[in-house]
């Protein structure tokens, strides 16, 4: 795992924390993530072989802060409740793409990871919206900052093991 693949992972976490204390935020932001993801990825593909490195990049944020803008004006017109509380976190999109780009995701060969890690980040945010939302009616402290740190945690070591085998043989002892 490279420096900017962790990056990029790392980045996801700040809309997930932040923008994940109601379902219906939840949703729209990682709504947002994989629609302006997507069209990053279709419009820097064609370009992408006629641009040296340093063009390469400006191109990817010019792009990204593009349809970043698009999809928050979008929210902000279509939804403007859902918009107010995750307002702060659509411009992390922009981020994340320019990261991905730099990490060379959106490479035809490596769009499978692109579509696991839009999976996975969609399965978090929407569980993590969901049980913040659930939880948050009895105990505050689930919908601050610390407390979607907390099921968080949970969440992920949920599924590690979900994904682990079955847990080791003992050995006998002599």
């Amino acid at each position: 795992m490279t420096v900017s693949s962790q990056l990029a992972r790392g980045l996801l976490l700040v809309p997930l924390i932040g923008a994940s204390h109601a379902l219906s935020s939840a949703l729209g932001l990682w709504l947002a993530w994989t629609l302006v993801s997507i069209a990053h990825g279709l419009a820097i593909t064609p370009v992408r072989p006629r641009l040296t490195t340093w063009q390469r990049r400006l191109a990817s944020v010019v792009l990204a802060a593009t349809f970043t803008a698009c999809a928050s004006l979008a929210a902000q017109a279509w939804a403007p409740a859902a918009y107010q509380p995750s307002s702060l976190y659509i411009g992390w999109i922009a981020l994340s793409c320019v990261v991905l780009e730099n990490d060379h995701v959106f490479v035809e060969s490596r769009l499978p990871g692109l579509a696991r890690l839009a999976g996975l980040f969609g399965l978090l945010m929407v569980g993590l919206g969901a049980l913040r939302e659930l939880i948050g009616h009895g105990t505050p402290l689930a919908q601050l900052a610390p407390g979607g740190f907390l099921l968080l945690g949970l969440l992920l070591a949920a599924l590690e093991s979900a994904k682990s085998p079955s847990s080791p043989k003992e050995m006998p002892r002599p």
